[in-house]
């Protein structure tokens, strides 16, 4: 279960980061001095960080178990 929610979560995160790359092109090329900040500030850079988000949570899903196998080791 825990493998297939890091499935999702990493497939989530491969969008976000094609939809952020997508949209940081379009910006980059159409967008000019009327183009509202908003859409800079908040909207691509919380797409980004969203997509980060769901990589961390993607890779705890799948490293998560070794971690903790990991430190409980160490002590």
């Amino acid at each position: 279960m825990r493998y297939s929610l890091g499935f999702v979560f990493l497939l989530l995160s491969a969008w976000k980061f094609i939809i952020f790359k997508q949209s940081f092109k379009n910006l980059k090329q159409n967008g000019d001095k009327d183009t509202s900040s908003f859409i800079i500030m908040l909207g691509l850079w919380s797409g980004l960080l969203l997509a980060i988000i769901f990589l961390a949570i993607a890779l705890s899903c799948f490293f998560g178990a070794y971690l903790s196998f990991v430190l409980e080791t160490q002590h």
